[in-house]
């Protein structure tokens, strides 16, 4: 659910995160994924399905974006400019920027737009993710725009994992080192809350990032590990089975010392 806190503004969810009050509703899960969506294909890829100018920067005024919704999109007359500002300002990821009453996505492009006025990016390394078969071309060719107008970085190794999951379930990860980069005049934009853009990074920036050593496991961690749960025998459990194979064996030599 998308809502409003007269006191901390817009939000995500049943309630605001900082007060923790159910504000003004704005619309519904379905209709914000409906939206969300709409929104990241005309700003990004395809603004002449709904006839909406987009500037050479990326720009689209707001009006005439909800206007053109409401014409080409059914079930969303009631749209207004405030609903697209709530989307834009409360996206997780940090993907669209509001000036003016303007409207862009700030990455993610394939439309041929310039976004070298989006602020420079103070971080000295970066990452992406790459597949097995991809790794030795671009540590011996470099990074270039494979479907998207700039190369996406991350900012940790952690989010350049989760981008990776989407082409590989195990991605290998390489280091940018942006501050040798930047010394060479490469510029690269801070364009999301963890994304970072530019035009391409040659080869000699980019190098291999090791994985952490494996941790040496015990035999007790090897056993527990092999043993499903339900099987594993506690120490309580343990004791109470040595006391039953006792009894068991005290009363077989009984009865075989009466036998005799």
């Amino acid at each position: 659910m998308l809502g409003k806190c007269d006191e901390h503004g817009y939000y995500r969810g049943e309630t605001c995160p900082v007060c923790k009050e159910k504000g003004k509703f704005l619309m519904s899960d379905r209709e914000l994924d409906s939206l969300g969506r709409i929104m990241a294909g005309v700003l990004r890829h395809f603004p002449e399905k709904l006839g909406v100018f987009v500037d050479g920067h990326g720009w689209v005024d707001i009006s005439e974006f909800v206007e053109a919704v409401g014409i080409s999109r059914s079930g969303f007359q009631w749209l207004k400019e405030h609903h697209i500002e709530a989307i834009a300002l409360t996206d997780p990821k940090g993907r669209y920027q509001i000036d003016g009453g303007m409207i862009r996505a700030t990455y993610g492009h394939t439309i041929d737009i310039s976004l070298g006025d989006l602020p420079p990016a103070e971080i000295d390394e970066f990452f992406y993710p790459v597949t097995e078969e991809e790794i030795d071309i671009i540590l011996e060719n470099g990074l270039n725009p494979i479907d998207r107008k700039n190369v996406h970085l991350s900012g940790n190794i952690e989010k350049a994992i989760e981008a990776g999951k989407v082409r590989t379930e195990i991605p290998l990860i390489l280091r940018i080192d942006g501050k040798k980069a930047r010394e060479d005049g490469i510029k690269i934009f801070h364009a999301g809350k963890d994304v970072y853009i530019t035009e391409r990074i040659d080869a000699k920036y980019i190098s291999k990032v090791h994985p952490p050593p494996l941790k040496e496991t015990t035999v007790e961690e090897l056993v527990s590990e092999e043993i499903p749960p339900e099987l594993a025998l506690n120490d309580e459990t343990k004791e109470q089975q040595s006391s039953t194979t006792n009894k068991k064996d005290t009363k077989k030599a009984k009865k075989e010392k009466k036998s005799e």
